[in-house]
């Protein structure tokens, strides 16, 4: 019987009792009740997050160590440029340009065998001017004035960032690039277009009488 609002084990109404709460406690949380949750991972479900954490663990490392191919520039001669097929525009852009007289003869006079050297970087697949103009012209001027084949060195490139042989002091940043030196020093450059209101011809002429 209930008498004066309290149960029969003394407690009041509303009031929880100790040694039920204890049962309930024991029930939903230590796990003596099968339906609560216990906060462990069956065995199944442990292997399938494993593998999810292997598979993303694999995924983030690949995009981690993926690389670009990497390249080595080839050097060419001024014949294999007019015979080779990724130069095929070459040869016509070579033969139809017609260097500036006056300064063609400046440039052989300041041009000096084995003291002068010219280095000529180029992506055959680019259709800039730089490439398809420039690059041409630049040949026939070095040609006309009686460069020296061994004094100019050509290099076909897949980027910027391929290894050649004179990267150690020629950094090439933009393609073609056009590079005029004396006994190894820099006297003169040409990187991706010409300067403003100059010509080749104009920059060839200043880079050699340095």
């Amino acid at each position: 019987m209930v008498e004066g609002g309290f149960t029969n084990f003394g407690y009041p109404r509303g009031v929880a009792q100790p040694g039920i709460a204890r049962l309930v406690w024991d029930q939903e949380v230590v796990g003596s009740n099968p339906t609560a949750p216990t906060g462990e991972v069956d065995e199944g479900n442990r292997g399938q997050m494993w593998y999810i954490a292997v598979g993303a663990a694999v995924i983030a490392l690949g995009c981690a160590t993926s690389t670009q191919p990497e390249y080595t520039a080839e050097r060419l001669t001024l014949e294999q440029l007019q015979t080779t097929p990724g130069f095929a525009w070459f040869s016509a852009e070579f033969h139809s340009y017609q260097p500036d007289t006056a300064l063609l003869d400046d440039i052989r006079a300041a041009y000096r065998p084995g003291y002068h050297r010219f280095y000529v970087y180029v992506k055959p697949t680019c259709s800039c001017v730089g490439t398809q103009k420039l690059f041409p012209h630049f040949m026939r001027i070095l040609a006309e004035a009686g460069v020296r084949a061994e004094d100019c060195e050509i290099y076909a490139m897949h980027g910027t960032g391929d290894k050649h042989p004179h990267e150690h002091w020629l950094h090439i940043q933009r393609l073609p690039s056009f590079f005029i030196a004396a006994e190894g020093n820099i006297v003169g450059s040409i990187l991706g277009e010409l300067p403003p209101d100059k010509s080749l011809e104009q920059v060839l002429v200043e880079a050699l009488r340095r």
